[in-house]
Protein backbone atom coordinates (compact mmCIF):
# COMPACT_ATOMS: atom_id res chain seq x y z
CA UNK A 1 0.00 0.00 0.00
CA UNK A 2 2.82 2.41 0.78
CA UNK A 3 4.28 2.05 -2.75
CA UNK A 4 1.08 2.94 -4.51
CA UNK A 5 0.81 5.91 -2.18
CA UNK A 6 4.41 6.63 -3.32
CA UNK A 7 3.97 6.36 -6.97
CA UNK A 8 0.76 8.46 -6.94
CA UNK A 9 2.82 11.49 -4.76
CA UNK A 10 5.52 11.31 -7.75
CA UNK A 11 3.21 11.21 -10.41
CA UNK A 12 0.89 14.07 -9.27
CA UNK A 13 4.81 16.06 -8.60
CA UNK A 14 5.28 15.05 -12.76
CA UNK A 15 2.35 16.46 -13.50
CA UNK A 16 2.64 19.48 -11.12
CA UNK A 17 5.76 20.26 -12.65
CA UNK A 18 4.61 19.59 -16.29
CA UNK A 19 1.56 22.27 -15.39
CA UNK A 20 3.98 24.55 -13.95
CA UNK A 21 6.46 24.64 -17.56
CA UNK A 22 3.90 24.99 -19.84
CA UNK A 23 2.24 28.36 -17.53
CA UNK A 24 5.84 29.27 -17.56
CA UNK A 25 6.26 28.76 -21.56
CA UNK A 26 2.88 30.45 -22.14
CA UNK A 27 4.16 33.36 -20.03
CA UNK A 28 6.68 34.04 -21.65
CA UNK A 29 5.13 33.72 -25.04
CA UNK A 30 2.76 36.82 -24.19
CA UNK A 31 5.46 38.85 -22.76
CA UNK A 32 6.47 38.35 -19.49
CA UNK A 33 10.13 39.12 -20.27
CA UNK A 34 10.00 41.40 -22.68
CA UNK A 35 11.52 45.17 -22.27
CA UNK A 36 8.90 47.40 -20.90
CA UNK A 37 7.72 49.50 -23.29
CA UNK A 38 4.99 52.90 -22.92
CA UNK A 39 1.86 51.76 -25.09
CA UNK A 40 1.09 54.78 -27.12
CA UNK A 41 2.63 55.66 -30.05
CA UNK A 42 3.34 59.67 -30.12
CA UNK A 43 5.56 59.36 -33.54
CA UNK A 44 7.30 57.36 -36.10
CA UNK A 45 9.36 57.63 -38.95
CA UNK A 46 11.53 55.83 -41.41
CA UNK A 47 13.45 58.18 -43.44
CA UNK A 48 17.17 57.79 -43.28
CA UNK A 49 17.48 61.21 -42.81
CA UNK A 50 15.52 62.64 -40.58
CA UNK A 51 14.97 63.70 -36.65
CA UNK A 52 12.11 63.06 -33.69
CA UNK A 53 11.04 65.71 -31.14
CA UNK A 54 10.70 63.86 -27.94
CA UNK A 55 8.35 64.18 -25.83
CA UNK A 56 8.71 65.30 -21.92
CA UNK A 57 9.75 61.93 -19.98
CA UNK A 58 8.26 59.29 -19.61
CA UNK A 59 8.67 58.01 -23.09
CA UNK A 60 10.03 54.77 -25.11
CA UNK A 61 12.27 55.07 -27.83
CA UNK A 62 12.67 51.98 -30.33
CA UNK A 63 14.69 52.12 -33.47
CA UNK A 64 16.13 48.98 -35.49
CA UNK A 65 18.53 49.90 -37.55
CA UNK A 66 20.23 47.93 -40.61
CA UNK A 67 23.60 48.06 -41.47
CA UNK A 68 24.40 49.62 -44.91
CA UNK A 69 26.19 46.69 -47.24
CA UNK A 70 29.33 48.18 -47.55
CA UNK A 71 29.66 48.07 -43.44
CA UNK A 72 32.71 46.54 -41.64
CA UNK A 73 33.50 46.39 -38.26
CA UNK A 74 35.30 49.42 -37.88
CA UNK A 75 32.19 51.18 -38.38
CA UNK A 76 29.11 52.76 -36.50
CA UNK A 77 25.59 54.43 -36.07
CA UNK A 78 24.43 57.15 -34.13
CA UNK A 79 21.46 58.42 -32.08
CA UNK A 80 22.06 61.77 -31.71
CA UNK A 81 20.36 63.19 -28.89
CA UNK A 82 20.16 67.59 -28.01
CA UNK A 83 18.24 70.43 -26.93
CA UNK A 84 18.38 73.60 -28.02
CA UNK A 85 20.66 73.34 -30.50
CA UNK A 86 23.34 71.64 -28.25
CA UNK A 87 24.77 68.02 -28.28
CA UNK A 88 22.80 66.38 -25.35
CA UNK A 89 24.51 62.78 -25.69
CA UNK A 90 25.11 60.11 -28.54
CA UNK A 91 24.28 56.30 -28.54
CA UNK A 92 26.91 54.57 -30.83
CA UNK A 93 26.89 50.97 -32.04
CA UNK A 94 30.13 49.99 -33.52
CA UNK A 95 30.26 47.29 -36.22
CA UNK A 96 32.95 45.24 -33.93
CA UNK A 97 29.85 44.65 -30.98
CA UNK A 98 30.12 47.35 -28.52
CA UNK A 99 28.24 50.33 -28.25
CA UNK A 100 29.29 53.77 -26.21
CA UNK A 101 27.36 56.14 -24.42
CA UNK A 102 29.35 59.55 -24.25
CA UNK A 103 29.45 61.53 -22.30
CA UNK A 104 27.88 59.39 -19.67
CA UNK A 105 30.59 56.45 -20.11
CA UNK A 106 34.09 57.02 -21.13
CA UNK A 107 34.90 54.24 -23.59
CA UNK A 108 33.13 51.61 -26.05
CA UNK A 109 31.85 48.12 -23.65
CA UNK A 110 31.73 45.09 -25.57
CA UNK A 111 28.22 43.72 -25.59
CA UNK A 112 27.49 40.08 -27.08
CA UNK A 113 23.84 40.38 -27.38
CA UNK A 114 24.95 43.55 -30.59
CA UNK A 115 24.67 42.08 -33.73
CA UNK A 116 27.61 42.78 -36.58
CA UNK A 117 27.08 43.91 -40.13
CA UNK A 118 25.08 42.98 -42.05
CA UNK A 119 22.62 41.83 -39.16
CA UNK A 120 20.22 44.26 -37.84
CA UNK A 121 20.21 45.66 -34.38
CA UNK A 122 17.48 47.05 -31.73
CA UNK A 123 17.64 49.67 -29.83
CA UNK A 124 14.88 50.35 -26.85
CA UNK A 125 15.52 53.19 -24.40
CA UNK A 126 12.80 53.53 -21.67
CA UNK A 127 13.10 56.92 -19.92
CA UNK A 128 11.12 57.71 -16.59
CA UNK A 129 11.24 61.02 -14.49
CA UNK A 130 14.42 59.21 -12.62
CA UNK A 131 16.00 56.91 -14.66
CA UNK A 132 16.52 54.95 -18.21
CA UNK A 133 17.21 52.06 -19.02
CA UNK A 134 18.84 50.99 -22.35
CA UNK A 135 18.26 47.73 -24.43
CA UNK A 136 20.31 46.18 -27.45
CA UNK A 137 18.52 43.55 -28.65
CA UNK A 138 16.36 43.22 -26.16
CA UNK A 139 19.05 43.05 -23.24
CA UNK A 140 19.91 45.12 -20.57
CA UNK A 141 22.81 46.95 -21.68
CA UNK A 142 22.54 50.23 -19.61
CA UNK A 143 21.14 52.20 -16.51
CA UNK A 144 21.11 55.08 -15.42
CA UNK A 145 20.27 58.88 -15.47
CA UNK A 146 20.09 61.02 -19.03
CA UNK A 147 20.30 64.77 -19.46
CA UNK A 148 16.95 66.20 -20.98
CA UNK A 149 16.85 66.16 -24.59
CA UNK A 150 14.33 67.40 -27.15
CA UNK A 151 15.19 65.89 -30.37
CA UNK A 152 16.82 62.86 -31.88
CA UNK A 153 18.20 62.40 -35.02
CA UNK A 154 20.66 59.40 -36.29
CA UNK A 155 23.36 58.94 -38.94
CA UNK A 156 26.09 56.56 -39.87
CA UNK A 157 26.69 53.25 -42.01
CA UNK A 158 22.79 52.43 -41.87
CA UNK A 159 21.11 50.73 -44.82
CA UNK A 160 17.82 51.28 -43.50
CA UNK A 161 16.17 52.29 -39.83
CA UNK A 162 12.40 53.03 -38.10
CA UNK A 163 12.31 54.85 -35.51
CA UNK A 164 8.93 55.00 -33.17
CA UNK A 165 8.20 57.01 -30.21
CA UNK A 166 5.59 55.64 -27.32
CA UNK A 167 4.12 57.39 -24.58
CA UNK A 168 2.08 56.53 -21.68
Amino acid sequence: MCLVATWRVLRLGLFGALLSGLGLSVALALGLADPPRHGTLYAATDALEASLSLPRAPFTLIARGAWSAQASPLDSWHLVFSADGALRFTLSLHGDASFALAPLQADSLGFIHLRRPPEPNEVLLFVTEREALLYLNRELAWRGALPDAEQVNWRGALHSISVALYTP
